[in-house]
């Protein structure tokens, strides 16, 4: 009972220094993270200048095309932190995967390895890396889940969106002047992208706005609807009777879009449910025979099952992101 004493106050050592040097290692990382984004805004805006000024595209700014892009979703999804406060995160909660796995197989051999386990060097290092990956990841998993449900909502109010630029819509109006008019009355969901677009109609043109409007919220009837609004303000075409059309075609697809986002729900839940259980699997496994023990971590087989099964869980969070991307 003793030996068990002394062990448990020193896995509470252990955990207790850990957790130290997590936050430790996070407000290191974090400033190092702002530091090189204050540096990487700087170089940007340097390089954007003398694009616009006539020179060449620099490769610095293909290089970071994937930040941009990223910052951009956490914008869409309404996340108030930073795109360095996130890799922060996922960095430490990396490395947390990694070293707190190692840890956990150690802890579970001191307590269930019999024989010749019980003393052998166990470092499961793929597993760990694995490991390590899957729980890094949760916070860009749960940023683009974020994303894809208010792109979700945004999709069921397009029909209303439409119908809302419908009643404003005048043949003597310029795009500009309809799209201030209708601002207001736009549905919540929709409405700070709508003012988005209202502001960008000052700084870009009418064509790079409205374009990027539609990438923002990836939604095929705003690419629909901005080729519209195009071409009625370039040629000076009445749109009524074309945006009416669009309407209808929009009611059709969304009675089919909502049988598929049901799908896609179940199985977002269903992913997650078996990431979480798989851990409690394991353990319990292990708690209920020690035995178990020499199969997961010591057994060659067993250790490439654990990879595998992990491996596997991650392409399927992968597979839910993509499967939810496409809106009606």
């Amino acid at each position: 009972m003793g030996i068990y004493s002394i062990a448990i106050v020193q896995w509470s050592i252990k955990g207790l220094l850990l957790a130290l040097w997590t936050v430790g290692s996070l407000m290191v990382v974090l400033l190092l993270i702002r530091k090189t984004n204050h540096w990487l805004t700087k170089r940007i805006r340097l390089r954007l200048l003398n694009h616009y000024a006539g020179g060449r595209r620099k490769p610095i700014l293909s290089r970071i095309q994937a930040l941009r892009h990223f910052a951009d979703e956490l914008e869409v999804a309404e996340i108030r932190f930073g795109v360095e406060l996130i890799l922060a995160c996922m960095l430490v909660l990396a490395l947390v995967g990694f070293f707190g796995a190692d840890a956990a197989v150690q802890m579970l051999q001191q307590r269930f390895a019999t024989g010749a386990d019980r003393d052998a060097v166990t470092h499961v290092w793929a597993l760990n890396g694995a490991i390590a990956l899957l729980l890094g990841a949760m916070p860009y998993f749960y940023v683009r889940f974020r994303v894809q449900r208010k792109r979700h909502r945004i999709a069921y109010r397009m029909i209303m969106l439409v119908q809302n630029v419908i009643g404003h819509y005048r043949p003597n109006l310029t795009l500009a002047d309809m799209i201030v008019k209708s601002s207001p009355t736009m549905p919540d969901e929709v409405r700070s992208e709508w003012r988005r677009l209202e502001l960008a109609l000052h700084m870009q043109s009418v064509d790079e706005a409205l374009y990027d409007f539609a990438r923002r919220i990836q939604n095929e009837w705003a690419d629909d609807l901005a080729d519209l609004l195009l071409i009625g303000a370039h040629y000076g075409t009445d749109l009524t009777e074309s945006l009416h059309h669009l309407v209808g075609k929009m009611q059709t697809a969304k009675r089919q879009e909502e049988n598929r986002l049901a799908m896609i729900t179940v199985y977002r839940i269903g992913t997650c449910f078996m990431v979480a259980f798989s851990f409690f699997v394991v353990g319990f496994n292990i708690y209920a025979d020690g035995a178990n023990y020499h199969h997961y971590f010591v057994d060659p087989s067993g250790k490439m099952l654990l990879l595998l099964s992990f491996m596997i869980m991650f392409i399927s969070m992968l597979l839910v992101i993509r499967s939810g991307q496409r809106a009606f």
